[in-house]
């Protein structure tokens, strides 16, 4: 007679040594076995945009799970197009790419948003391909390329994310690149700026001494007076956060400049911003941090900045061309247009500088 007959329960057999050894980690190497890793309805969670300062590599990185079974995702991001795809048996290693030694600024996505932001880098990616092989067909197939299967992981991870197959149509792109969120502001110190007009053979530079609380809107100001330049015109700047404007909604995506300082955006010698001022643009690099100052003030430069008249580097290089024979038949005309009477552009004089600098107000800090 069986136990259970008896009324009695069956000894339990023990468990083979087998069971209690763990699982070994997932296999995400090779992108043929991606397809059999998640199976069912994709959960997305743990969303995070993560970027280095002053760079345009960007990391986009989530974790997906379907079941019990959760992985981690990179999309590198250069210069808005997919660069890289990773899987990552550990997700939070998926969040960590950028982290090591570097000096990273994340931001949290919501699950729309990293939809929307990896769409928009997988077309332009994708797009960028499908033009070198219409125009360069050979191209593609010189040399090897970094990730040969590049294409293979977009089409599994648009399926994860529920995104649409690529088509090779004529588009506007589906999102914006995110700002990234603005670190607080650091203690306030000097800062020592290199400030240069660019699209010029003959550089029109100036070195400055600012404080870094001052605001985006007050360094407007100081650049204006530096350059000679009614403050009033429009401007904007582009930095590794985004851009600013005294006008937000005039350039979609820029915040406004009054709400950031330049030490949030610039923190270390080297680092570097773009100003642009109507149709100038002025590149700015961090030379050195500095004690702090009382005022901004101008230490060096060379160069007279352009007249008022022109409004472009091309109209200043017409200017100059006039001035190299004023007495040409039709230099006259252009000299009277372009501001040139008068104008020497080898002059320089920083206590002139110094002068326009201590008629501002003093420029917007944050405290």
């Amino acid at each position: 007679m069986s136990p259970v007959s008896r009324g009695r329960k069956p000894a339990k057999r023990p468990k083979s040594p087998r069971s209690h050894r763990p699982r070994p980690p997932l296999d995400v190497a090779g992108v043929e076995r991606w397809p059999k890793l998640l199976h069912g309805p994709i959960e997305l969670s743990d969303c995070v945009v993560q970027g280095q300062v002053d760079q345009d590599l960007v990391v986009l990185a989530a974790t997906l799970t379907a079941g019990k079974r959760s992985v981690g995702v990179e999309v590198v991001v250069n210069d808005r197009e997919v660069d890289l795809i990773e899987l990552h048996p550990v997700p939070e290693d998926a969040l960590a790419v950028l982290r090591g030694g570097f000096e990273v600024t994340e931001a949290p996505l919501t699950p729309e948003e990293f939809r929307n932001q990896v769409d928009a880098a997988l077309i332009a990616k994708a797009d960028r391909d499908a033009w070198l092989r219409e125009r360069v067909p050979r191209l593609l197939e010189l040399g090897d390329r970094p990730e040969p299967d590049l294409p293979e992981r977009a089409v599994q991870l648009r399926r994860w994310l529920g995104l649409p197959a690529y088509e090779p149509l004529p588009r506007i792109p589906s999102a914006d690149p995110l700002p990234l969120v603005l670190p607080a502001p650091p203690p306030a110190t000097g800062v020592r700026l290199a400030v240069a007009l660019s699209e010029l053979d003959d550089a029109i530079w100036r070195r400055l001494e600012v404080r870094s609380d001052v605001t985006l809107d007050g360094l407007h100001r100081i650049l204006a007076a530096a350059f000679d330049r009614d403050e009033r015109r429009h401007h904007r700047f582009e930095t590794a956060y985004g851009g600013f404007s005294a006008d937000a909604q005039s350039c979609e995506g820029d915040r406004l400049d009054d709400e950031v300082t330049l030490g949030q955006v610039v923190t270390s010698p080297g680092h570097r911003l773009v100003y642009e001022s109507e149709s100038w643009r002025h590149w700015i690099r961090v030379e050195r941090l500095a004690a702090l100052p009382e005022a901004p003030s101008c230490l060096d430069g060379e160069r007279a900045a352009p007249p008022a008249e022109c409004e472009d580097p091309s109209s200043y290089e017409m200017l100059l061309e006039a001035l190299r024979d004023p007495d040409g038949e039709e230099n006259e005309a252009l000299l009277e247009e372009l501001g040139g009477h008068g104008f020497d552009p080898e002059w320089f004089d920083k206590e002139v500088v110094d002068e326009r600098l201590a008629r501002l107000n003093r420029p917007p800090v944050r405290g």
